[in-house]
């Protein structure tokens, strides 16, 4: 008779482990590119970035400072991931991974805590929610998309016209070469362009929305990935992407 529970008891935890799959396939082929790039900005930033040799960093990056266009490119990298969060925050309802922590982190660390939630994000809930609660329906709404489409061009307005007039383009290239932060924070906001329509894509099917065309202008770095948070039908009630 105990040989008969063990048995059974054996039978129902190895049917437990093959009900929690893990897609590794699917791991493995794109998903290994995000871990591949997260490691490369890794080595690149502490190792081969241009050494400080001005003193600006985080705590001290002031406009004063560093000047309109830098000051504005430092805010934007955070306005970028306010646009991340408009699709993650709906996104980690599916996924197992919580995506709303990297979010977070991301508005201070950009691409640095992003990258590895790209590289994590193929596992799957067995259950997801479907439930549109308050906070999905202000993240789905097209209001949200208005209010960040307001303060992404109040601030590219900003840096274009005052870098412009105070002549602060070669200040910022001066900042580039000789600031690590400054340097690093400038290929971070590349990133955050660059993956942005891998969200957008994935968000896109799962409103039925599957149209090709339209995803290239959604690609455009910035003011695409605006469009597209104003222009998207809004989100079914218990609608679940899941491939």
């Amino acid at each position: 008779m105990s040989n008969e529970n063990d048995e059974k008891n054996r039978g129902k935890f190895l049917t437990s482990i093959k009900e929690f799959s893990i897609p590794w396939k699917e791991f493995l082929s794109p998903n290994l590119l995000f871990l591949i790039v997260w490691i490369s900005f890794l080595l690149y930033s502490f190792i081969w970035a241009p050494k400080d040799q001005l003193g600006y960093g985080f705590g001290n990056y002031a406009l004063k400072d560093v000047g309109p266009v830098a000051w504005t490119l430092f805010n934007l990298v955070g306005a970028m991931a306010l646009l991340y969060a408009a699709i993650i925050f709906i996104e980690s309802r599916e996924r197992f991974i919580p995506g709303w922590i990297f979010v977070l982190a991301a508005m201070g660390f950009g691409m640095f805590v992003l990258m590895p939630y790209f590289a994590l994000r193929g596992v799957w809930k067995k259950n997801p929610k479907t439930k549109k609660t308050w906070f999905i329906r202000i993240i789905d709404s097209r209001t949200l998309g208005i209010v960040l489409h307001e303060l992404v061009f109040g601030l590219l307005l900003f840096g274009i016209i005052a870098g412009t007039i105070q002549g602060d383009w070669a200040h910022f290239a001066t900042l580039f070469t000789e600031n690590s932060f400054t340097h690093i924070m400038t290929i971070d906001f590349s990133l955050l362009c660059l993956f942005y329509p891998v969200v957008i894509w994935d968000d896109m099917k799962r409103r039925d929305w599957k149209n090709c065309g339209i995803f290239v202008i959604f690609c455009i770095p910035l003011i695409g990935g605006i469009l597209y948070l104003i222009a998207r039908p809004r989100l079914p009630e218990g609608k679940i992407f899941t491939s």
